[in-house]
């Protein structure tokens, strides 16, 4: 999320509220929807634990990582959140990686491919993280004034190692819910959402399926529809 406020000067994250982000971190809905995740395929594996990194962390930037590892210490899903102050604007950041799907293979052997419903869960999670928590690190977004309209961008990608084809979002996301596509594999489909930053949750749960769907016709679904969600 892009938050152009008229007047970032003196915002800073102090240490009083650098420990509330950490304590909401661990019980908010970006660690939420992580746990969701594991718990639909048969294990309890809360992302409760968030350690500094691997972005900046300094009074005007925080950033910290919740990782899920297998008992020999592969990476099989991390969750990310950033802030950042700048000049003329404070940027946010959540977002939810699968690192390795074969390490994630959970005991109830369930796939790891996701379905829409859970893509709609993350998506909400980190857009409420985003838009609800970190900017309440550096300012109450209810009393700032706005330069800008702020913007929300909501991504999908499959990513894959550099020397090789990046994969498609239908090796992670079972896609059919959305119906055919016009052509061939993507790797990643993203939109963005101008709108006020503040809303209640059944409203922005409203927005993402909106949301969602033009985002799928823009990349080639041309019959996704909400009711398909």
């Amino acid at each position: 999320m892009t938050w152009p406020w008229a007047d970032t000067d003196g915002l800073e994250i102090t240490p009083g509220k650098r420990l509330d982000l950490e304590r909401d971190l661990s019980h908010g809905p970006l660690a939420g929807a992580v746990t969701f995740l594991s718990r639909r395929r048969g294990a309890e594996l809360p992302a409760a634990r968030w350690d500094t990194g691997p972005w900046r962390n300094t009074p005007a930037a925080a950033s910290y990582t919740s990782t899920i590892t297998t008992p020999g210490d592969r990476r099989a899903v991390s969750a990310a959140a950033m802030i950042s102050v700048a000049d003329s604007e404070v940027v946010t950041c959540a977002d939810v990686l699968i690192e390795d799907t074969a390490a994630w293979a959970l005991p109830a052997g369930a796939g790891t491919q996701l379905g829409i419903d859970e893509v709609q869960a993350l998506l909400l999670g980190a857009w409420e993280t985003a838009a609800e928590i970190l900017p309440d690190a550096v300012a109450d977004p209810a009393r700032t004034r706005w330069a800008a309209p702020p913007t929300t961008e909501l991504r999908l990608s499959a990513e894959g190692p550099h020397d090789q084809p990046s994969p498609g979002l239908g090796t992670l996301i079972d896609l059919k819910a959305l119906g055919p596509a016009e052509d061939g594999v993507r790797p990643e489909m993203a939109i963005t959402v101008t709108r006020s930053p503040t809303m209640q949750r059944q409203h922005r749960q409203a927005l993402l399926r909106r949301a969602l769907v033009s985002m799928a016709r823009s990349f080639g679904y041309v019959r996704a529809e909400e009711e398909l969600l």
